[in-house]
């Protein structure tokens, strides 16, 4: 017994465990259906901004100022002084590659300076350094939609970098063009001779001249001068864009040189540094000009159009009066038909010669009057018809403004009903009086209906 109701449990059991995988089944496979991933859609490449729609570089030069920062010979005032001040050029390429982003390689070749003033006798040196410079910078550009409008014509930024000097040549303006030393007296005078006391009357003053004809290959303190130095420029600049293709920068550039030999002299202090502020202009490379918008106009030509003689009469279409005249038929100036005998018929289908003001055929042959049928001139507009017939023509009836018509004329018909309308008796229902029923009808005066009114309106045009 307990083994009949054990095989029976175990049974069920089966039974209900393959229903509920068949339902787990039935219930997977739609799962299965929707974890299938649909086919991505490529998205579309945002338009680039204005002044950003070109992918190559652009090159640039420019060129300014020079002021060397030293700490060992300066006067300090050297930043404003400007026999210190020096030429500077610089030329590289730029690219934008991000919207707030770009890099730039420069290249800067120039001369730093410096000229030094004191009552020491040994501490009066002029200086200068040719160098030449090579650096590479990050800019940050603020025309970015972010602090300025991406279409904006003006575009400040902030860069900064690392750069190296591979070429320092020192040199020194020790001697005047006639190649006299210079020897510095402590009353601030140049003379020819040191100040000794058998040379106070007999040495020559004279002027320096800023040659810097002597290179020095060791500095003022006796040690050996390097001939390159890394250096970390950074600054600010503006720039303004002429359109797709130029633009110009006004920068200012501050390198801050780990040498401290850019004055000949090494004290052991802090490092040299100078200063580059520049005018610079730069042209896209590949830029295009941008071109206007398509239109459906683009292919048309308008030149061929204003020429254009459809009719080849010899008379183009902007001055032919009398278009699509035959093939070979003679025309005037303005381009319609010649009607030499002035019949109303062109020449080029007139068949006779016709006698001045004779009535004619399509054909321009003289009509008989006796024998002109007239034709249904419902079809024919009236202006046209008694223009061809002048004799057809009769004196208007009735006012084109009203619609009286005059007593002779006037049918007289049984007003019925409606003779309260008329208000003089006279048996015809004017314009006057229909409409002061329609005023007396809206007024509540007139005692119709709307049916009635509406049959009076009949009426009066039936009359």
């Amino acid at each position: 017994m307990k083994l009949r109701l054990l095989l029976s449990l175990l049974i069920v059991a089966i039974s209900f465990g393959s229903y509920a995988q068949d339902a787990e089944g039935d219930d997977a496979k739609p799962q299965k259906e929707k974890k299938e991933k649909e086919p991505k859609e490529k998205k579309e490449k945002k338009p680039r901004p204005p002044f950003y729609d070109n992918k190559l570089p652009y090159i640039y030069v420019g060129g300014g100022n020079l002021s060397l920062l030293a700490d060992d010979i300066s006067d300090d005032i050297n930043l404003y002084n400007t026999t210190n001040w020096k030429w500077g050029i610089n030329g590289g390429i730029e690219h934008r590659t991000f919207s707030a982003v770009g890099f730039s390689l420069n290249f800067l070749y120039g001369w730093l300076g410096e000229t030094e003033r004191s009552p020491i006798e040994t501490e009066n040196r002029n200086i200068e350094t040719e160098i030449m410079n090579l650096d590479f910078k990050v800019n940050v550009y603020l025309d970015n939609n972010l602090f300025i409008n991406r279409a904006s014509n003006w575009s400040p930024y902030l860069f900064g970098g690392v750069g190296y000097i591979f070429k320092m040549t020192h040199r020194a303006d020790l001697l005047d063009s006639d190649g006299n030393v210079y020897y510095y007296w402590n009353d601030g005078s140049v003379r020819d001779r040191p100040k000794t006391p058998e040379n106070l009357g007999t040495a020559n003053v004279l002027d320096i001249d800023n040659k810097y004809e002597t290179k020095l290959s060791q500095s003022y303190d006796g040690s050996k001068l390097a001939t390159g130095a890394i250096n970390f420029p950074f600054g600010i600049g503006l720039r303004y864009k002429f359109g797709r293709k130029f633009h110009a920068d006004i920068s200012a550039t501050y390198y801050w040189s780990l040498s401290d030999q850019l004055d000949a002299y090494d004290n052991g202090g802090q490092t040299d540094h100078f200063l580059y502020t520049s005018v610079g202009f730069a042209y896209h490379i590949g830029a295009k000009s941008k071109k206007p918008d398509s239109t459906q106009f683009d292919t048309f030509d308008f030149v061929a159009l204003d020429q254009a003689d459809e009719d080849g009469d010899g008379v183009i279409n902007l001055e032919d009066l009398c278009s699509n005249t035959p093939a070979g038929a003679a025309v005037d100036a303005s381009g319609c038909p010649l009607d030499s005998d002035n019949d109303g018929v062109p020449d080029y289908r007139d068949a006779e010669t016709s006698a001045d003001s004779a009535l004619v055929d399509a054909n321009g042959v003289t009509i008989d009057p006796d024998f002109i049928v007239l034709p249904d001139t419902n079809a024919v507009a009236h202006d046209i018809i008694y223009e061809a017939y002048p004799s057809m023509e009769f004196p208007k009836v009735g006012s084109y403004y009203t619609f009286d018509k005059p007593e002779a004329e006037a049918e007289r018909k049984e007003l019925g009903a409606f003779e309260e309308v008329d208000r003089n008796g006279d048996g015809f229902i004017s314009a006057e009086e229909i409409t002061w029923a329609i005023d007396a009808f809206f007024e509540g005066e007139l005692d119709f209906s709307a049916a009635k009114l509406h049959d009076l309106i009949d009426f009066f045009f039936d009359q």
